[in-house]
């Protein structure tokens, strides 16, 4: 049976599992580049989750998926600079850390932003996805926004599929800075 959670919602040694955080930093592999390998990632955001926006979903006890957003210019990730430094050296990680903090800010213009949707690949094709998408708007409606924004990557047709079957609209396509985007919006009832 599948379950959907607020992450601040479940109790402080479940928030506090690695196999979570680890979940959640599989996501921005986009931005790669900045941030490093899912490991590098894991070692760089995983002590700096704001799990109050975070949509976890659970097979049972298993964690299957994870629906993350950003509002009120905040995200699902605290930035600090010292796991920058401590992985990269002190001239490459402040330039990543630049980077990556870029990328983040120039998401604050999105009153909602469904900032990132994964689904493990044993659960996929089974609805979760399209179940995180709508819990992520239902939180969305219940915080008082009218619209959902998302960003997906040009070329990920999945995803677009995913995004237009649960009532986004396509917006435009952005190649500037990085990575080229097709920005998403569904107005919410």
């Amino acid at each position: 049976m599948l379950r959907i959670v607020l992450g601040s919602d479940l109790a402080q040694e479940r928030a506090t599992d690695p196999a979570l955080a680890q979940l959640l930093t599989q996501g921005r592999g986009s931005l790669a580049f900045l941030i490093g390998d899912t490991d590098c990632r894991f070692r760089l955001l995983a002590g700096a989750i704001h799990w109050d926006r975070v949509l976890l979903a659970f097979d049972g006890e298993q964690p299957v998926g994870f629906a993350a957003f950003k509002h009120r210019r905040r995200g699902p990730f605290g930035l600090q600079w010292r796991p920058f430094v401590r992985e990269f050296g002190v001239l490459s990680g402040a330039v990543r850390f630049v980077g990556f903090c870029l990328s983040e800010v120039r998401e604050w213009r999105y009153p909602f932003l469904l900032y990132g949707l994964r689904v493990a690949k044993v659960a996929r094709n089974r609805g979760v996805g399209a179940a995180l998408v709508q819990a992520c708007c239902a939180h969305a409606a219940g915080q008082g926004f009218h619209n959902v924004e998302l960003e997906v990557p040009l070329g990920n047709a999945r995803a677009e599929r995913l995004y237009l079957h649960n009532g986004f609209a396509l917006r435009r396509e952005r190649w500037v800075p990085f990575p080229p985007v097709r920005n998403m919006s569904r107005t919410l009832p």
